[in-house]
């Protein structure tokens, strides 16, 4: 079975000049998960823009160094 995320948020902080997409799993609900994209991102452009930032977190994990504290 492939997993499905749909975006349910697309939000601009103004003071910070950041924005935000969101994410929930539609088999599960409580699995969340929040990405910044470009700041200004329009609606037409979210789906591009939450590949990228799906695709830049995958990277960042697997190349990320896991130690014990």
């Amino acid at each position: 079975m492939t997993t499905k995320m749909t975006i349910t948020h697309l939000t601009h902080d103004l003071a910070q000049k950041k924005s935000f997409v969101s994410f929930v799993w539609t088999d599960d609900p409580s699995k969340r998960l929040g990405l910044e994209v470009p700041y200004g991102t329009a609606l037409a452009e979210i789906e591009t823009a939450a590949e990228r930032a799906v695709a830049e977190l995958v990277t960042e994990l697997q190349t990320a160094q896991r130690v014990l504290p």
